[in-house]
C-alpha cells in the first residue's frame, strides 16, 4: 500500500529557506536554558535556517546545564541534535518566539527531551499531537494491510485501501482546521509552507488554507514562501500566465520567455541524453517548420550538463529555434520552477503569455496549432 500525503508528516522538515533577504531586519533575543543529565563535557547543537543560510550553534554542557543566546526577526523553527550536522538524527524540533525557553535532555538521547517556551512552542506541540495521532492510525492500517496480504484476504486489502484514502482526506482536513483555529500562529505559516508542499495536494486546498490566515502573518517568511508556491504553481497551469524565466543560449546570450510575447511559444523541456526526447524532436521540427511563419516558435530548455553534448544534439536533430540551459541537469532552475520531473515535457503559451495546453506530443502538437493558428 503506497504511502501518500501522510509521508510529509512522518519526517523532519528541514527545507526552510527564503529567496529574499530583507536588509536590516529588526531582531529580538531568544534565550534557551537547558539541563542535560549524563552529558558532562559534551555539546548540544542548535540549528535553524534563515534566508537560505544554514545556521548552527553549539553549547557545552557544564555541571549539567547549557545555554543558547540567539537572535531572530520573527518566530522560527529550531532543532537540537547531538551532532554538528544539521540533518543528524535523532533531533528535537521546536518553535521559538522570543519567550524564555527551558529545555530538558534526558539520558543519552533526545527521544525523551522536552522544551517549554512561548505560545508558538505551545502551538507547535498541539500541531505535533494532531500529526502523531494520524501517524498512529496510519501505522495500524499498514500492519493490518500486511496481515491481510499474508492471509491473501483481498477484500480486507481493498477495504483498508479505501480507509487509507479517507485518512488522507482527514489528514488534510486536520491540518487545514489547525490553520483555521490558529490564524495568528507562526506554526500555521510553517504548515502552509511545509505540509502543503506535497505536489499531490491540489492547489485549491492550499489556497483555502491560506485564506484562513490572519493578516498579521502575511509578511512572515513562511507565509510568503507558501504564497509564492501558489503563484509559481499557477504559472504552470493551463489558463494562467506562464512563469517568466531567463536563461542563456549556448552562445551565452540571456533569453527570457517574455521576449517572445506576441507569438505562440512551445516551452520544450528536453536533453541530449533523453532518448524519448530525441525520438520526439522530429515531431517538434515538423510542427515548427509548418507554423513558424504563422506566429509560432519553440523555446527549448535543456536539462543537459555537458555543453558539447547539448550543442551536438541541437545540430544533429536540426533544432533551429532558440535553446537555453543553465547546464544543471535535473537541477535546472526553469525545470524546478515548472515542476518538471520527467522529459520530454512541454507547455504551449499563447500571444499574451498564457498557458493554453501542455504535454503535446506526436500529432497532438500539430493538431493544436492548426486549431489556434487558422
Amino acid at each position: 500500500m503506497k504511502n501518500t500525503l501522510l509521508a510529509i508528516a512522518a519526517s523532519a522538515l528541514f527545507s526552510v529557506a527564503n529567496a529574499q533577504t530583507a536588509p536590516a531586519e529588526k531582531t529580538f533575543p531568544i534565550k534557551i536554558e537547558g539541563t542535560a543529565k549524563n552529558f558532562k563535557g559534551k555539546f548540544v547543537y542548535l540549528h535553524h535556517k534563515w534566508n537560505e543560510e544554514n545556521i548552527t550553534d553549539s553549547a557545552k554542557v557544564i555541571n549539567g546545564k547549557f545555554t543558547f543566546n540567539v537572535k531572530s526577526s520573527e518566530a522560527n523553527m529550531y532543532w537540537f541534535t547531538l551532532d554538528k550536522e544539521m540533518n543528524a538524527q535523532p533531533n528535537y524540533i521546536f518553535f521559538a518566539d522570543g519567550a524564555a525557553m527551558r529545555a530538558s535532555i534526558k539520558g543519552d538521547s533526545l527521544a525523551f527531551s522536552s522544551i517549554e517556551g512561548g505560545q508558538a512552542q505551545k502551538d507547535y506541540i498541539d500541531y505535533r499531537t494532531v500529526i502523531n495521532n494520524f501517524i498512529k492510525i496510519q501505522e495500524n492500517m499498514q500492519l493490518e494491510y500486511k496481515t491481510a496480504t499474508e492471509n491473501n484476504d483481498v477484500n480486507k486489502q481493498n477495504s483498508i485501501k479505501n480507509e487509507y484514502q479517507n485518512l488522507n482526506t482527514q489528514f488534510l482536513g486536520g491540518i487545514k482546521n489547525f490553520v483555521k483555529t490558529h490564524p495568528k500562529s507562526p506554526v500555521s505559516g510553517f504548515i502552509l509552507y511545509s505540509d502543503f508542499s506535497n505536489p499531490q495536494i491540489p492547489i485549491s486546498e492550499l489556497e483555502e488554507a491560506i485564506s484562513y490566515v490572519d493578516k498579521s502573518l502575511e509578511n512572515s517568511k513562511f507565509f510568503k514562501m507558501a504564497k509564492k508556491r501558489v503563484d509559481d504553481l499557477r504559472g504552470t497551469m493551463v489558463g494562467y500566465p506562464a512563469n517568466d524565466f531567463t536563461q542563456a543560449t549556448p552562445e551565452g546570450k540571456k533569453v527570457s520567455l517574455s521576449d517572445f510575447k506576441g507569438k505562440y511559444v512551445l516551452i520544450d523541456f528536453w536533453a541530449s541524453w533523453c532518448r524519448p526526447c530525441r525520438a520526439e524532436n522530429p515531431n517538434v521540427v515538423k510542427a515548427y517548420n509548418q507554423f513558424k511563419d504563422k506566429g509560432f516558435t519553440v523555446l527549448g530548455v535543456s536539462l543537459d550538463q555537458n555543453m558539447d553534448q547539448w550543442v551536438n544534439a541541437i545540430k544533429a536533430d536540426n533544432l533551429t529555434w532558440t535553446q537555453v540551459s543553465d547546464l544543471k541537469g535535473w537541477g535546472n532552475e526553469v525545470g524546478k520552477m515548472y515542476g518538471v520531473t520527467g522529459i520530454p515535457q512541454n507547455y504551449l503559451i499563447d500571444k499574451d503569455g498564457k498557458i493554453v495546453a501542455k504535454d503535446l506530443r506526436g500529432p497532438a502538437l500539430e493538431e493544436k496549432l492548426a486549431e489556434l493558428l487558422k
